[in-house]
């Protein structure tokens, strides 16, 4: 009994200190976890993987094989299998950037069951073992800490790249002697982006823990409960991160709904709101011509012949045109799974190429190993899988959010707390699904996990209240 309760919390502390280090991805990497791909340089993945080892050889493993939303995940990977099926003879004849169209749907499909089964049962049977208020609370105090030293960081990089103090550079490089971070001012674009390898990387990890730091304002007392949040809000700013501000901004507007729906915390609304107003209005006054300036810019950096933008801009919307027209060639089936590259490079239009370094020196450059990225999970689904898994996957996201907003919006008891960290935080991935292509979404699955958990846990209630 004593090795299993070690046990137990020796697998919660490796998981914990997993999550903590989500956002830790700016080394290079370890040449042995080559094999891992896309993971190579995630440092958390490797805590949670020794998670997985340990529940997979140490202890019985569970599964919500009874669950409507996990069937439509293993439904979703089982038509991904079919959709290579029928475009197997098209694979078999692929070869681009030194590798074959097997070899390209063998690592693609692994990395999807990395996340999508390893880590979701992984997370799951770490979850279901503890009470959930318990475990939440200990999730959320690591977001915490996390945040703590992207801020850190993220303040001095933010001081040095535009107010020019370089004195702080031999600060910042401290850093250097954290596990898992590498200093790396970016000279060219002068953005921030903390301990992640880029700034976009930087915005992922503020909208995964969202929803986290939001619900420091309903359970916290004094005006530190909302420094938490802030903090989130200001560096998806500080980040230049587009997508992902405005991402931010509807997350915000779905805690401010729920604020107004649930009259316990209408007070707590209007002080948000008076301050708000007051903040906003001395924004304005002070700095009225910057907050102009910078509004309209962001809402029209998204052209493609802006001298800022432009580049970043047709190479997405160029690769995002061409698995358009993959998927309008194959639309019940697609193309097959992480195939869709080897047909969309030969689609790219004419004005997204041209004077274009990145397909110049990336894209369409056989000897530059990384194949595009596709910057839109819903058009890669439809160009891969076809219509059909695109209305799979659909239909799994859809029922997630129908879950969290009866459980946030139309529970008339019990605690919404939870539910309103998942909904937010839902909402958040699905919609930065529109600009990333990779199921390497860590936050997800584990609230994908912590959503079984609380089926599970209901359906037991039920049963022993009959």
């Amino acid at each position: 009994m004593n090795i299993a309760i070690k046990l137990k919390n020796l697998i919660l502390v490796i998981f914990l200190l997993g999550v903590f280090f989500i956002p830790f991805n700016s080394f290079k990497g370890f040449a042995i976890f080559g094999v891992l791909g896309e993971y190579n340089r995630d440092s958390c993945v490797l805590f949670f993987l020794l998670c997985s080892v340990i529940l997979f050889t140490t202890g019985k493993i569970k599964i919500p094989y009874h669950n409507i939303i996990f069937q439509l995940l293993i439904l979703f990977i089982f038509w991904v299998i079919l959709s290579v099926v029928f475009n197997s003879y098209d694979m078999f004849g692929y070869y681009y950037k030194q590798r074959t169209g097997f070899e390209r749907f063998i690592r693609q499909f692994v990395s999807l069951l990395i996340s999508a089964i390893i880590l979701f049962i992984t997370f799951y049977n770490i979850i279901e073992k503890f009470d959930l208020k318990t475990i939440i609370l200990k999730i959320r105090t690591i977001f915490l800490y996390s945040l703590v030293i992207v801020v850190v960081y993220g303040s001095i990089e933010f001081l040095i790249i535009k107010f020019h103090m370089d004195g702080l550079r031999s600060t910042l490089h401290l850093f250097d002697y954290f596990p898992f971070t590498s200093v790396n001012i970016d000279k060219w674009t002068r953005r921030i982006s903390s301990v992640t390898f880029e700034p976009p990387a930087l915005a992922t990890y503020l909208l995964s823990i969202a929803g986290w730091m939001f619900s420091y304002i309903l359970t916290g007392k004094g005006f530190k409960r909302f420094l938490p949040g802030i903090f989130v809000i200001l560096f998806a700013f500080l980040s230049e991160s587009r997508a992902v501000f405005f991402i931010i901004i509807i997350q915000v507007f779905v805690f401010i709904l729920f604020l107004i729906r649930k009259r316990k915390f209408n007070s707590l609304f209007a002080k948000i709101f008076l301050v708000s107003v007051f903040a906003g209005a001395a924004v304005v006054t002070f700095f009225l011509k910057s907050t102009v300036e910078y509004v309209y810019d962001e809402l029209t950096s998204f052209k493609i012949d802006d001298s800022v933008h432009s580049t970043s801009n047709k190479t997405r919307f160029g690769i995002q045109t061409a698995m358009f027209e993959v998927f309008k060639e194959s639309p019940i089936v697609g193309a097959g799974y992480g195939l869709q590259a080897f047909e969309s490079t030969k689609k790219y239009p004419k004005w997204a190429t041209e004077d274009n370094w990145e397909f110049r020196l990336k894209h369409l450059n056989e000897n530059h190993p990384s194949f595009p990225p596709g910057f839109n999970l819903y058009l890669r689904i439809l160009a891969e899988t076809g219509i059909i898994g695109f209305f799979i996957l659909i239909t799994f996201f859809i029922s997630i959010l129908i879950w969290c907003y009866n459980k946030t919006f139309k529970n008339p008891s019990g605690s919404t707390v939870i539910p309103l960290i998942l909904m937010i935080s839902m909402v958040g991935y699905i919609f930065n699904w529109l600009k990333t292509d990779t199921f390497r979404v860590y936050g997800f699955w584990l609230c994908l996990a912590i959503i079984m958990v609380m089926i599970k846990q209901n359906k037991q209630l039920i049963n022993e209240s009959k």
